[in-house]
């Protein structure tokens, strides 16, 4: 499905943007200062009317003139295949004594940051930087139609590129008497017929006989930001205040295959992954010190107003489920992170000072759960409606 970007009046912001022709043509500079500064195409229609217009003095020799220039959105890597065409309508009109010496023309490429210049869309050689011409234009606002050649070959586009376009005009003769020109872009309709008479606001465009694919462009949305603590339950049970937060961590570890007959490469097989969930436990319960140290549930018993942690001795792990919930992105929204079997590991010590509070340090591996299918033996991470809030 051919794909249509729109001449806006509006000035570029891409950083490195043309800011002169990359043609070959040589500029008469009538058009004025304005002509070197970059305009956008979009997919969208722009407003009211934009116009460019330049002025023929009486008797000016023959020569062209670089109206003005506009780049595209930055594009997806992908294919320009051989075969493919652009096209490029806008109109084009006179006021005054001419003697039918308006020529459209207009130069279409490739557009690299940091390079500028990188491939010709406009001419089947794509290293040609020739400009393209058309008819003579009468002294009416005429719709021009320009139909490029084919590619010659495949064109590789790079994420972030972005096609430039460049509207010329060729003056031949010398006018009698001073005259002006001008062209037009925004505004409305674009189904008009070539070197048909149009209304002010025509809408100018680029056409790709193709799908052309843009890049997905980052926007920002700041309820997406995620700030603020967490909850942790264990085994069902809310072990109370955090220091710091908690931490999900995913290590996958992969292996390379390279052979002699080949330099890079050549397939990458994952062969295993560890997921552990980090926190410190600021509430000094011998319940939390019990599960920092990995202790089973029988270790920790209660007699009257004294509680017991027994620890050491014992060979079996202990297997929890953790359930971690906070802030989701959106507005009202939690994320609840639910872990199927985690034994706590690694060495975990705990200070008594005057100047600090006693934390105990954890870190949970988790371990395959062997009840849940293929993809979903760790954990699940929801984000669901509902406003988070301490339990």
């Amino acid at each position: 499905m051919p794909t249509r970007l729109y001449l806006r009046d509006e000035v570029a912001n891409q950083p490195g943007a043309p800011m002169g022709t990359a043609a070959t043509d040589s500029d008469g500079q009538h058009v004025g200062a304005q002509r070197l500064i970059c305009l956008t195409m979009s997919l969208d229609k722009g407003g009211s009317a934009g116009r460019r217009a330049w002025d023929e003095a009486q008797g000016a020799a023959s020569h062209r003139d670089f109206v003005g220039m506009w780049i595209s959105p930055a594009l997806a890597s992908q294919t320009l295949g051989a075969g493919q065409t652009f096209s490029l309508a806008y109109t084009l009109g006179e006021d005054g004594p001419t003697d039918g010496h308006c020529y459209p023309r207009s130069f279409v490429y490739l557009w690299r940051p940091g390079m500028g210049w990188v491939a010709t869309l406009c001419a089947a050689s794509a290293a040609s930087r020739d400009t393209w011409g058309r008819d003579e234009v009468s002294d009416t606002m005429m719709w021009r139609r320009l139909d490029f050649p084919g590619l010659g070959f495949d064109i590789e586009a790079r994420l972030r590129d972005r096609i430039v376009a460049e509207i010329w005009v060729r003056i031949d003769g010398e006018p009698t008497q001073p005259s002006s020109a001008d062209i037009r872009f925004n505004g409305g309709t674009d189904d008009y017929d070539d070197g048909e008479v149009v209304a002010s606001d025509a809408a100018s465009f680029l056409e790709y006989s193709g799908d052309l694919i843009l890049a997905q462009e980052v926007t920002m949305n700041s309820a997406n930001i995620l700030v603020g603590a967490r909850d942790l339950r264990v085994d069902g049970a809310n072990v109370g205040a955090l220091d710091g937060g908690a931490t999900v961590t995913y290590e996958p570890t992969h292996i390379e295959h390279t052979v002699d007959q080949r330099m890079g490469v050549q397939r990458v097989d994952k062969v295993a992954e560890r997921m552990t969930i980090t926190a410190n436990l600021k509430e000094a319960a011998l319940e939390n010190l019990r599960i920092a140290w990995g202790q089973p549930a029988t270790a920790l018993s209660t007699a009257g107003t004294k509680t017991t942690l027994h620890v050491g001795g014992a060979g079996a792990v202990t297997e929890h489920a953790l359930v971690l919930t906070g802030k989701a992105p959106g507005t009202n929204m939690t994320r609840t992170i639910t872990c199927h079997k985690a034994v706590a590991i690694e060495t975990s010590a705990h200070s008594y000072t005057k100047d600090g509070a006693t934390v105990y340090p954890v870190t949970f591996v988790l371990v395959e759960d062997p009840t849940q299918g293929e993809g979903f033996k760790y954990m699940t991470i929801e984000d669901d409606e509902g406003q988070f809030a301490f339990a």
